[in-house]
């Protein structure tokens, strides 16, 4: 208490000395200043008494903000008996008290909380009327949205403001005195999540530079869409834009002074430091020595009457309300329960690169200006460009693993950094960058989903990363689906997907006779059954044609089948048919045998050499008309949203069959889903773009058509997010340019499995053992059933008596001396 109260003796002396240095006349009037003010004071009186004829004297009142009754006295008594003609400073309710007892004029430089003060007047205008400036901005400006960040209870006063407009949707964040970096984050994105383009700032310089950085970060500074409106009555902010200079900003500062104004004062450096305070105390000293030459007109006499009669302390105070000074604020008018008036606010529109200019500027007076505000022309350049918002910056870029996408090199845990990644978005997103002019960092979504909105409503997944502001950028096969579209932005697509079904190709049968398979079964016994009958039609056509010629027919019965097999195999025969009808039939049976055999060779080859695929499911309908193979997709993905949507019927069935009846069907990621499908009896939904690829690197599975719910995928980013026209012009460029094509055949090259999903095909293969085994087990069993025969005739012939074979040829010697056998026995031996 002691070094206080020596500094403030030492500040009062200076304070009198340059009063007396500045002032010529006799007339002085003592003058209060609460502490905190008085180096302020001690700069504003400088430019205050030069201009008068009355001196200065000002005293420190040393008044604390305890409003304690013995604090109230010992302020009364200290006031009293320095005998104050005014007290000049920021409200103290100790002070305040004291003064309307004694009739001290207060001039206050900050709000005063109480109406009923007869004796107390705000120098500064009040936080009303500036709130009712930037509601009547937003109007004119025709705002439906607008959000308001604030750190002290002048926020809640605009707040009450804004709301008397009820058309307009009023979004607020209190921030802590001295906030935090990710306290603002937070509150920026949820700023941005529900698409509020238009911002109030009312906070601190600290907190408003914190505010700038953070949305900065999130590229919510640019022009369109974003606009801001910043409070800064003391014009202490100008600095804050330098660093934004290579962006498009579309600020608007609400300031009692123009931009970087100038004040013609001693000390420049307090100026620029405490403008708003000195301006406030330059005004109260003028107003304090214009009403005092008012009351005094300089006459000499009625100087003590002032001082020792409350007649004369109202009459100053009536004085300093009635008063028509101008000063560095503006009018000095004053309204009956002592709060400023009719003063002016100065718009000031910031334009980063480009500048500032005097955007308009707001009056109180209605009576005077209607409509209050007045907007200028916009200073617009027809040379002024707006740069690239991630220009020379690093975005962070969110991917998932999804090949050919995102894929994680072989080397990768040898590897940082980017260079850890390979696939399609990342050439795509190198191209992009390298054409913009920005760097970029991949990271991988957390809980690896595409993102879908929960119960809670909010998001998970890549989605859920753009609306936490933790990513720039979503570069992945992320479809584009009206869901996504309402929370997230996206740009143009920079690829077409289907949805297909993924199967594991069913496992060939082999079966060692598959040489029957050219023939059904039916025309196999048909066959059969036309050999024995033409065998026997032959040999009756050859018995009644021998008959009438009285011959001995040429072919016995035997002989008959043996030539009609023989005829059906292209084999020789020793006997043919000698009649004509035999002969007619012969030939109808070799065309008939020359088609069969053509036609079964025909079939042969391409059974034994051409791989067919016989699969249970031929269109993805057929999967909801079977219960045998379990399907099912990603969870939280675009696929499952399209099934859980879709009014189809058969797509409304399989969703049910999917999310109720066999709940674990669905999968958490597409690796999952594709061991299932190589594992389990299984198939897979998913973007075609991902099953194709899959196609080309596994032999083993296979697409079933025909693809459906055509979408694009696009890259996504923050709602609002003033680049994505930029990064969408990027897109189509590598389009036309021929670059997303050649991406595409780098990762989606030709494929080297024989593609047998489709139903015919000219594809073939080497036979192999297992293909032409029955023929060698026929030739086998030919052998055997040969060798079989041949013992049996050995034996049988070893077995009868040699006295049978005696007889058999004697018989047949007699036989043989006999020139003209009988008829009867030739036409035995002939049947026989």
């Amino acid at each position: 208490m002691m070094s206080r109260g020596v500094a403030g003796g030492i500040t009062v002396c200076v304070i009198a000395i340059i009063s007396g240095l500045y002032a010529a006349s006799d007339v002085t009037i003592n003058v209060g200043v609460i502490p905190a003010w008085q180096t302020v004071v001690a700069d504003a009186i400088m430019s205050v008494t030069h201009v008068t004829n009355i001196n200065l004297h000002v005293v420190d009142v040393g008044a604390t903000n305890n409003s304690s009754f013995l604090q109230i006295e010992n302020v009364h008594s200290r006031l009293k008996r320095l005998q104050l003609q005014a007290v000049i400073g920021q409200y103290d309710s100790a002070v305040a008290l004291a003064v309307e007892d004694l009739h001290i004029p207060f001039l206050c430089t900050s709000p005063v909380p109480r109406s009923d003060l007869q004796f107390t007047v705000q120098m500064i205008p009040r936080i009303d009327d500036i709130t009712e400036a930037i509601l009547e901005y937003a109007e004119a400006h025709n705002w439906k949205k607008i959000s308001v960040f604030y750190d002290d209870d002048m926020g809640i006063t605009l707040l009450e403001t804004l709301m008397k407009n009820h058309s307009l949707s009023v979004r607020a964040w209190r921030l802590s005195g001295v906030a935090r970096d990710r306290e603002v984050r937070e509150s920026l994105v949820q700023m941005r999540k529900v698409l509020v383009e238009h911002t109030v700032i009312f906070c601190s310089k600290t907190n408003t530079r914190l505010i700038l950085d953070q949305a900065r970060s999130l590229a919510m500074l640019s022009t369109p869409p974003y606009e801001w409106i910043l409070k800064d009555l003391a014009d202490t902010m100008h600095d804050l834009f330098h660093k934004y200079e290579d962006i498009a900003l579309n600020f608007t500062l609400f300031s009692f002074f123009p931009l970087n104004s100038k004040m013609n004062v001693v000390n420049n450096n307090t100026v620029a430091t405490n403008k708003l305070q000195y301006a406030l105390a330059a005004d109260a000293l003028r107003l304090v020595t214009s009403a005092a030459h008012h009351v005094f007109n300089m006459d000499r006499k009625k100087y003590p009457q002032v001082i020792t009669t409350d007649a004369g302390k109202k009459e100053l105070m009536a004085a300093v309300k009635q008063n028509q000074e101008i000063g560095l604020l503006g009018n000095l008018s004053m309204s009956d329960d002592g709060k400023r008036h009719n003063f002016s606010l100065f718009l000031t529109a910031v334009t980063g690169n480009h500048g500032s200019y005097l955007r308009g500027q707001w009056y109180t007076q209605t009576e005077i200006f209607n409509p209050r505000l007045r907007l200028y022309k916009k200073v617009l350049n027809p040379n002024w460009t707006t740069p690239f918002p991630l220009r020379g910056r690093t975005a962070q870029a969110v991917m998932i693993l999804e090949k050919p996408f995102t894929m994680l090199k072989r080397d990768a845990h040898l590897r940082r950094g980017n260079d850890r990644f390979e696939g399609f978005a990342v050439d795509l997103l190198q191209r992009v960058a390298s054409m913009l002019d920005f760097g970029f960092e991949i990271y991988l979504v957390h809980d690896g989903k595409f993102g879908s909105r929960l119960d809670n409503g909010e998001w998970n997944g890549l989605i859920g990363e753009l609306l936490a502001g933790n990513a720039t950028m979503s570069v992945a096969p992320l479809s584009i689906n009206s869901h996504r579209e309402e929370a997230v932005d996206f740009t143009k697509p920079f690829m077409t997907r289907y949805i297909s079904v993924l199967l594991r190709i069913p496992k060939r049968e082999v079966s060692y006779f598959e040489f029957l398979n050219p023939l059904s079964p039916i025309v196999w016994i048909c066959t059969m059954g036309a050999f024995v009958v033409v065998s026997i039609i032959l040999y009756i056509l050859e018995r009644v044609g021998a008959s009438r010629t009285r011959k001995t027919p040429k072919i016995s019965v035997r002989e008959s089948f043996w030539f009609i097999f023989g005829s059906l195999l292209q084999g020789n025969t020793d006997s043919s048919p000698s009649t004509i009808p035999g002969r007619i039939l012969t030939s109808s049976w070799w065309f008939f045998a020359l088609i069969l055999i053509s036609s079964y060779t025909a079939n042969l080859a391409a059974f034994l050499t051409v791989k067919k695929i016989n699969t249970p499911i031929k269109t993805v309908s057929d999967l909801a008309q079977q219960t045998k193979i379990k399907y099912g997709t990603v969870q939280d993905s675009g696929v499952m949203s399209f099934f859980k949507n879709t009014n189809i019927e058969h797509f409304a069935k399989m969703w049910a069959q999917m999310s109720e009846i066999e709940p674990d069907s669905m999968v958490k990621d597409t690796d999952e889903g594709y061991k299932k499908v190589k594992e389990e009896n299984y198939a897979f939904f998913w973007d075609t773009t991902v099953n194709k690829f899959k196609t080309i690197i596994d032999c083993n599975v296979m697409e079933i058509d025909p693809p459906f719910d055509p979408k694009g995928f696009g890259i996504g980013v923050p709602p609002g997010a003033t680049y994505r026209e930029e990064v969408s012009m990027a897109i189509l460029k590598l389009s036309d340019q021929g670059i997303l094509h050649m991406l595409e055949n780098k990762w989606w090259g030709s494929r080297n499995c024989p593609d047998l999903g489709k139903p015919s095909t000219d594809e073939t293969s080497e036979l192999q053992i297992e293909n032409v085994a029955g023929v060698f087990f026929i030739l086998v069993g030919g052998i055997v059933i040969a060798a079989v025969v041949c013992v049996g005739e050995y034996f049988g012939r070893v077995l009868v008596k040699p006295k049978d074979f005696n007889k058999a040829e004697k018989k047949e010697v007699n036989n043989s001396v006999h020139d003209h056998p009988p008829r009867e026995r030739l036409e035995k031996e002939s049947f026989l």
